[in-house]
């Protein structure tokens, strides 16, 4: 199993990605999932439920960090980042942080899943990506919020061209007319922190020698969305920055907190919004 990462592009700029490598596994990942909902019971006991926004809440908790100080004083801007309402990549296992847009929303009942090529490659690197046996989430947008968790019978991908995922059961749901997102079920591309735990520390400390992580984080849906490219384009993301020297020209590029408006799938049209130091911020609409 690889190690566990974030990667995050600090702002405001955002001209190069920082990664953090925990050097190590983690402790604890747990998920847990919301939905606003609102029953109506009837006289006769029917119960009738309005489902509108769900989502996901990741805990994640290191104890003891291999790594210590050098990795609390890497958090401690990441929390700022995140604090301020903004978004980083996570993923459990380096070796398998892989994500894709499904190119055809799938019906209920199929194996085969085509996907697009793995918009977050820039960031995870071109090399990873799932082999059978292992899990994946399908995952739609909101409202309402449609996923289940599948295990892989066999895959023909590459990151920059994407391929055929066959699952070793059938889908459960149907995602007719949404767009929808595959990924390695410990990779979330993008998370921010829930406004109830902003300030918290996420790095504690025992007499200043042993350094714990701990925090929890929520997928921000409309803008990882943003990011699914079944529409015919695709996203150049910043890479990652170089060790020394000058960081380069990055116009044209975008990171987490930038880029796309999200698709409008019932016209089948995209705002797209390109960010350039030079001419500032246009948007411009693809038709379908």
């Amino acid at each position: 199993m690889g190690n566990a990462k974030f990667f995050y592009y600090p702002q405001p700029d955002g001209r190069h990605l920082v990664e953090i490598d925990l050097g190590e596994p983690l402790g604890e990942l747990q998920s847990e999932f919301e939905h606003d909902a609102v029953d109506a019971v009837t006289q006769s006991g029917a119960i009738f439920r309005s489902v509108s926004r769900g989502g996901e809440i990741i805990t994640i908790q290191r104890d003891r960090m291999q790594l210590g100080e050098d990795l609390a004083i890497q958090f401690d801007a990441m929390q700022n980042h995140l604090d301020r309402g903004y978004s980083v990549f996570f993923c459990a296992d380096a070796d398998k942080a892989w994500a894709a847009a499904v190119t055809i929303p799938p019906q209920a009942g199929i194996f085969a899943l085509s996907v697009n090529d793995a918009v977050f490659s820039t960031i995870t690197g071109t090399s990873v990506i799932p082999v059978a046996d292992d899990y994946v989430v399908i995952e739609s947008d909101n409202p309402p919020y449609i996923r289940e968790t599948q295990e892989i019978q066999s895959i023909s991908v590459t990151a920059g061209s994407g391929g055929t995922v066959t699952l070793k059961k059938r889908l459960n749901f149907d995602y007719t007319n949404r767009p929808v997102f595959m990924r390695h079920y410990r990779t979330w591309p993008v998370l921010k922190r829930p406004q109830a735990d902003v300030g918290k520390a996420i790095i504690t400390n025992e007499g200043g020698r042993l350094f714990s992580l701990s925090l929890r984080l929520v997928v921000d849906y409309q803008t990882l969305f943003a990011y699914h490219n079944g529409m015919g384009f695709g996203l150049q993301l910043i890479p990652s920055s170089p060790a020394t020297g000058d960081l380069e020209n990055q116009d044209g590029r975008v990171s987490l907190d930038q880029g796309m408006d999200m698709p409008n799938p019932q016209s089948g049209e995209v705002k797209k919004t390109v960010h350039s130091k030079r001419y500032g911020s246009t948007s411009f609409t693809l038709g379908k």
